[in-house]
């Protein structure tokens, strides 16, 4: 399974969302500047999390994104599955259809197991999970700010 950036891209949004949760909504500018994301692409990104009711938004000055639930109760599967839609490691284990044969097939029964073992894995993860590891010295999902404020204060002693 490749993880793509669709999902990439869309998991770092929503766990700067869930890093305000229960405070106020994160606008689009600026969790595109903090993750370096394109905002049209990022627009893209909160359509399909919106669609699929993983995050909410508010409209006007103060407006933004917001988690519809607790990050503890939103799993990566549901993130993966809302983001990248058709989730099967091979077209014919969801669509057995598409090959003559998918009946008969020695290794379809493979890709299906694995993909139900993925799923699985994926789903035990939380959003609040993420948050509870982030790497040390980033306490933040803004792209590490205190960790490289700290770096160039030691570097350049002056400041």
């Amino acid at each position: 399974m490749r993880v793509t950036t669709r999902v990439r891209y869309g998991l770092r949004a929503m766990m700067q969302i869930a890093e305000a949760y229960p405070g106020a909504p994160v606008s689009i500018s600026a969790i595109a500047r903090h993750q370096s994301i394109s905002g049209k692409y990022l627009e893209q990104l909160v359509g399909c999390l919106r669609r699929h009711a993983l995050i909410g938004s508010r409209k006007g000055v103060r407006g933004g994104y917001y988690l519809t639930r607790p990050p503890a109760e939103i799993s990566l599967w549901e993130v993966i599955s809302a983001l990248d839609g058709e989730t099967d490691l091979v077209e014919c284990v969801g669509r057995p259809d598409l090959c003559e044969r998918s009946q008969n097939c020695c290794t379809r029964v493979v890709w299906a197991s694995l993909g139900t073992r993925l799923r699985d894995f994926w789903a035990t993860f939380s959003i609040q999970d993420l948050l509870d590891y982030l790497p040390e010295g980033c306490d933040s999902l803004l792209p590490c700010a205190r960790a490289q404020t700290t770096a160039a204060s030691a570097a350049n002693p002056a400041h």
